[in-house]
């Protein structure tokens, strides 16, 4: 049988295919907000493949390369480059899809409670998870960055709408990295993770996907605030004010 080659591409490509097509559909509101969104993806991306370099050099995890091109970069697939810009791409159209047809996108005290909690968890988790690489190290990688949510106080304003983007995004990435975890186009080291899976997908992905998101949001949520036009701050400010 001839080896599918194209299989990481394709995947990459059918996830973005309707999002990048529906960017410029006037109600979601997102080709407006392109120049905000692109900062912040762009410099998670720049963590999340150093990150990956020195974990796939550590055969932490790797790549099958039946399902990839040889073009590899770093020792990883171009096709691992792309997925730093098209996954959180697409989870930003979810996010700006969800704004606009969720009536209570932003429900404030939910997003503090919420946020501690995981906070706690966090702090919690850590030292039990000591020896366990993965584990570790997305959980160490997120634990600030909910920390700096409660410093910022963003549940008073867009957190909310985030973990509810979050929440849904779970069932697209459970299809895309289900898929990529069962053929499978990356395979993970058991012994550097919990060895618990939710279907093919070990459990510390979704806090992966927490820590990939979460940087990108911030930076997008910053810049929309201190460099949107007035009427984009007046609309998003009316939207948020709705949920108090």
């Amino acid at each position: 049988m001839e080896k599918s080659t194209w299989t990481y591409f394709l995947i990459l490509g059918l996830s973005i295919l309707y999002p990048l097509a529906q960017s410029f559909e006037k109600r979601v509101f997102m080709y407006r907000k392109m120049k905000f969104i692109f900062p912040g993806i762009f410099f998670t991306a720049l963590l999340f493949i150093i990150w990956d370099v020195i974990f796939t050099e550590n055969r932490i995890w790797g790549f099958n390369h039946s399902y990839t091109k040889d073009w590899y970069i770093l020792g990883l697939p171009l096709e691992e480059w792309l997925f730093f810009l098209v996954i959180p791409y697409c989870i930003f159209f979810l996010h700006e899809v969800l704004r606009f047809f969720v009536k209570k996108f932003y429900i404030p005290l939910f997003a503090k409670y919420a946020t501690w909690v995981m906070v706690i968890a966090a702090l919690v988790a850590l030292p039990l998870t000591w020896g366990k690489t993965y584990t570790f190290t997305t959980i160490a990688f997120v634990l600030p960055f909910l920390a700096l949510q409660l410093v910022l106080k963003t549940w008073k304003t867009w957190f909310s709408g985030f973990l509810l983007t979050y929440l849904v995004s779970f069932i697209p990435f459970i299809i895309v990295n289900g898929i990529l975890t069962r053929i499978p186009v990356v395979w993970y080291n058991n012994a550097e993770n919990l060895s618990t899976r939710i279907t093919t997908i070990p459990v510390e992905d979704f806090i992966y996907l927490l820590g990939m998101l979460l940087p990108a949001f911030t930076i997008y949520q910053w810049l929309l605030h201190k460099y949107g036009s007035e009427k984009l701050k007046v609309r998003m400010k009316l939207e948020q004010v709705s949920g108090f």
